[in-house]
């Protein structure tokens, strides 16, 4: 089964343009990219070529047939979508199936972590990623695949690390940190380790799964760039920027109280970033207990070995020294840790 032509929905979105890209920039196949934007909103930032094309298209109120008529002959859908337009999924699946897409990419990458409050015995789900699961389980479940016509594909992730756009829950992505100080904020132990995973690393390895695409039918697959703690991410950041890192500690009870009413949550926290703030208190959590990663069973980094990838290390040292044998920085203050 070839998969030639691929349509990408979300391409305008942070990591719909990597995957854009990775695909024009695959060196093992050449694809023609079908990429979905949303009104208003700037093109994709991806390399020209005579195989990419960019439609825009309104998710929230196009119609089945409108999107049956701008998939035809694509083989592939991938879609990275998320907020209000995620929930266009099932139609551009339903599309999809009505023009014989043979494979399907529904928008999961990620890991969902359940928060468990105190004196509670059941577990509970944030919104953002119920939205997901219930989506998720509508799509692997399509008549098209029961069928037969259709295939799926999912595959899961580590936290993306490198998100520039994110100075708070992201700090070592900054150039020029508050204070000339980087601050990591952790829940509990700062010596817990997570997985980790680079916005490229992913986008390639979902490119290698529309090459060969045997090895991901009706697959669910994850792969993780880098398994560290905080403490060696701190660590890290005073190895090649010269400058202190200071990991601030909060408690279990922070992010019950937090979850409870966010508004309790510092402003600082609560407004610098543009996911909600009960949501990345429910991670850090995660990442503090251990419970922020997978089984190695569940990783599937060896079906693609050409696929490197990026440790925290490696990210850290171009970003912050450059490449070509370039020295470390001086080492800075001393960490700090604050509760």
């Amino acid at each position: 089964m070839a998969l030639n032509k691929i349509a990408v929905f979300g391409a305008d979105g942070k990591l719909g343009q990597v995957i854009t890209k990775a695909l024009l920039e695959c060196p093992d196949k050449s694809f023609d990219v079908l990429a979905f934007k949303a009104p208003l909103t700037p093109d994709p930032d991806v390399p020209e070529s005579e195989h990419y094309e960019c439609r825009t298209a309104n998710l929230l109120n196009v119609t089945q047939d409108k999107l049956k008529d701008q998939l035809k002959g694509v083989d592939a859908v991938v879609c990275a979508l998320n907020g209000k337009a995620l929930e266009s999924q099932p139609l551009i699946q339903d599309a999809a199936a009505d023009v014989e897409v043979k494979r399907f990419y529904p928008s999961e990458y990620g890991f969902h972590a359940v928060y468990r409050k105190p004196g509670d015995e059941w577990g509970y789900v944030h919104p953002i990623w119920d939205m997901k699961n219930r989506l998720l389980e509508s799509a692997v479940h399509h008549d098209a695949i029961q069928e037969g016509d259709m295939s799926y594909t999912v595959i899961g992730c580590g936290d993306f690390y490198d998100q520039e756009d994110e100075p708070i829950w992201c700090p070592w992505t900054q150039e020029y940190p508050e204070r000339n100080i980087y601050t990591l904020h952790v829940v509990g132990s700062p010596e817990a380790k997570a997985q980790y995973t680079h916005k490229d690393d992913f986008a390639k390895f979902l490119v290698a799964t529309l090459c060969e695409p045997e090895k991901s039918e009706n697959a669910t697959l994850n792969f993780v760039s880098d398994e560290v703690s905080h403490r060696q991410i701190a660590q890290m950041l005073e190895k090649f920027t010269g400058r202190e890192a200071k990991i601030e500690i909060r408690s279990e009870s922070d992010v019950h109280n937090i979850v409870k009413d966010p508004s309790k949550a510092p402003e600082k926290l609560r407004e610098n970033s543009a996911l909600p703030v009960d949501f990345c208190f429910i991670v850090k959590a995660a990442q503090s207990q251990s419970r922020f990663r997978r089984p190695k069973g569940e990783i599937h980094n060896h079906l693609f070995p050409n696929v490197k990838p990026t440790t925290f290390e490696q990210y850290l040292r171009r970003l912050h020294v450059g490449t070509g044998g370039v020295e470390e920085r001086p080492s800075g203050p001393m960490r700090r840790e604050t509760a």
